[in-house]
Order: C-alpha cells, then sequence, then structure tokens
C-alpha cells in the first residue's frame, strides 16, 4: 500500500531516517521544516497521514499544530504520529504526560525509539495505514446505505 506522508521533524538526521525509511517502503514522503510550511503545504495538498516530532519548538509546540490539524474539516480525520528518537532524559522523564496529552488532544499513536529501526517503524506505520482504510472504507459502506 502507498500513501502520501507528510514528515515534520526538528532534526535533520531523524527526518532523513524517516523519509528515507517510509520511501523505500514504497511511501510518497515530504519533509517539512517547521508548522508553517506543514500547514501550507497541507492547505494545498493532500495527505494520508502525518508524522510529527514530539518535541518542537520552531513556532509553536506540536500540540498546536495537532488542534490546528484536528480542527480543519478536510484533514481531521488523518492519522497524526508523534515521533521520538532517541529522546533526552528530560524527555523520558516527561513521556507519561506527553502522551496522556496527546491522545487528549487527538493523536493517533505516540512512537517512541532508543535506537531508529527502521522496519519497526514501518511496521507501525503501515498498520496505522490499514486501520485507517478500514475506518474509511466502513464509514463509506455506511453512508452509503
Amino acid at each position: 500500500m502507498s500513501a502520501r506522508i507528510l514528515v515534520l521533524l526538528e532534526q535533520i538526521k531523524n527526518s532523513q531516517q524517516v523519509v528515507e525509511s517510509l520511501t523505500l517502503s514504497g511511501h510518497k514522503v515530504v519533509a517539512v521544516k517547521d508548522f508553517k510550511q506543514a500547514i501550507s503545504f497541507l492547505q494545498s495538498n493532500s495527505v494520508d497521514l502525518i508524522i510529527s516530532d514530539v518535541h518542537l519548538e520552531n513556532g509553536g509546540n506540536v500540540f498546536d499544530f495537532l488542534k490546528w490539524v484536528r480542527r480543519n474539516p478536510s484533514i481531521c480525520d488523518l492519522p497524526f504520529v508523534l515521533f521520538s528518537s532517541k529522546p533526552s532524559p528530560i524527555a523520558k522523564y516527561i513521556e507519561d504526560g506527553v502522551r496522556t496529552a496527546a491522545r487528549i488532544f487527538g493523536a493517533t499513536s505516540y512512537i517512541t525509539m532508543e535506537t531508529f529501526d527502521a522496519d519497526e517503524l514501518c511496521r507501525q506505520i503501515d498498520s496505522l495505514l490499514t486501520e485507517a482504510n478500514r475506518a474509511a472504507s466502513l464509514a463509506q459502506k455506511e453512508n452509503s446505505e
């Protein structure tokens, strides 16, 4: 299954790893560097999934971006993944609170990796895309009945 995925990760190395892994897995991946670019891209392009860094500090916080996505009728149902690779000691310390806030604000998944694992990332993303496709198909079927 090929999906269009938007990636917003602060660390260039993390972004490159995620983009390369998902591209090799058959997805079309676009990486942006900040919220402004992400919002601009989403206003004129469609995607099937968003992956965002958990601890972004570029013009707001990830929860502001997540709230914007969830309030936008054309994309509010997109799977939204928060991703953290090699979290710092402080990030690990506040992880439970961030996970809880992520669920409250509507994140679909929260993926943390001590060491980047391309196969595991692709497995989790493909699973989310399969679930999203299944839910969309059921909703479409119910609407046609």
